[in-house]
């Protein structure tokens, strides 16, 4: 068997090595962790800017309160409706501007609501003993047939006050109240208006 020369020898050695130096170098890249992949920043989108606000201060409201109109004799219920009718006494129907509760002689009739006696008198035609009261919210209400009247005009009045007493004075064929709604002069239906609130204006803006 031959002898390989030094020189080749000495070649064939450090080829050797190299290879052994490259497969270390495989087998260490293979083990060591994949680096995670780059994530990518998203893109920001240009927004449009909103438009600028501006504060409008509104004027206030004028300033109210409440009334509520109440029955004029309590428990008391309407025995002759608001609109056309005719009685024994009338030789053809007419128009009853009120609603008349029937209640015995000397009941005490109350005001419907506050407000300011404008007059009283007596109409010995129709209404008898009367008063007719002027309310805040506009309306003013009229009390006929009274046997006795307990107030004076220009006299204000609380809600539920006292005014007078049931009679049978005037056009009447028995003791009861005319009891009359009125707004800007014109007879309404009464037993709309009872039980209700308004408003009333206590202060201007």
């Amino acid at each position: 068997m031959r002898r390989l020369l030094p020189t080749a020898r000495s070649i064939l050695i450090h080829s050797g090595q190299s290879a052994a130096l490259i497969g270390a170098g495989l087998l260490a890249m293979a083990a060591a962790p994949l680096a995670p992949a780059a994530t990518s920043t998203p893109r920001q989108e240009a927004r449009p800017a909103a438009p600028q606000v501006t504060a409008v201060a509104r004027p206030a409201g004028p300033v109210t309160r409440q009334i509520v109109f109440l029955a004029p004799l309590p428990g008391q219920a309407v025995n002759s409706p608001f609109g056309l009718r005719k009685l024994a006494i009338d030789a053809h129907a007419r128009q009853h501007k009120g609603v008349d509760i029937a209640a015995p002689q000397g009941s005490t009739v109350h005001v419907t609501a506050e407000g300011v006696v404008v007059r009283i008198g007596f109409d010995p035609a129709g209404y008898g003993n009367f008063i007719e009261v002027r309310h805040p919210n506009g309306m003013s209400s009229i009390y006929g047939h009274l046997s006795r009247v307990d107030v004076a005009s220009g006299m204000a009045l609380t809600a539920g006050q006292r005014i007078g007493l049931v009679g049978s004075t005037g056009r009447s064929t028995g003791p009861h109240l005319h009891f009359e709604i009125r707004r800007n002069d014109a007879a309404v239906n009464p037993v709309k208006v009872v039980g209700r609130r308004f408003d009333i204006v206590v202060k201007a803006v």
